[in-house]
């Protein structure tokens, strides 16, 4: 998950970009190995693309997804909308659940925007307890 909103400033969307593409290559990537999912948020959460998709299942494909998501900067800041995403949409068997270990990488410069955020603290903790969905499934890495 990654913060586009403005107080990012435009001059770190590269050095954003970079660091991205550099954690991606860090995994192996593949249909039979690690799947990556990839959400965008400042006022609005925007799932870019699901575990189960294979378009994405190649570290050069995330990446250009990486350099096509990221490019204006908007505001205000909405962890919650972020995290309610993660939650609903992004962690679900529907989009690709597996019986694996699950992370959650969050690149973001700060706090959420105070005077409009819902709570989302029970959201947080639902991602972590979450069970996972097939038991007995080999031990892959996934985001």
């Amino acid at each position: 998950m990654v913060d586009k909103t403005k107080s990012i400033k435009e001059e770190n969307i590269p050095k954003l970009k970079a660091a991205l593409k550099h954690l991606v290559q860090r995994f192996d990537i593949s249909e039979d190995e690690t799947h990556v999912s990839f959400a965008t948020f400042a006022k609005q959460a925007r799932l870019q693309n699901t575990f189960n998709n294979p378009a994405y299942h190649n570290v050069d494909a995330m990446q250009d997804l990486i350099n096509s998501s990221i490019s204006r900067l908007s505001q205000p800041t909405r962890l919650d909308r972020a995290v309610k995403l993660a939650k609903e949409h992004m962690f679900t068997e529907r989009n690709g659940l597996r019986g694996v270990r699950n992370v959650l990488v969050l690149y973001t410069d700060g706090r959420s925007h105070p005077r409009d955020t819902e709570m989302f603290y029970l959201d947080v903790v639902a991602i972590k307890v979450k069970p996972p969905a097939v038991k007995g499934a080999q031990h892959q890495r996934r985001f």
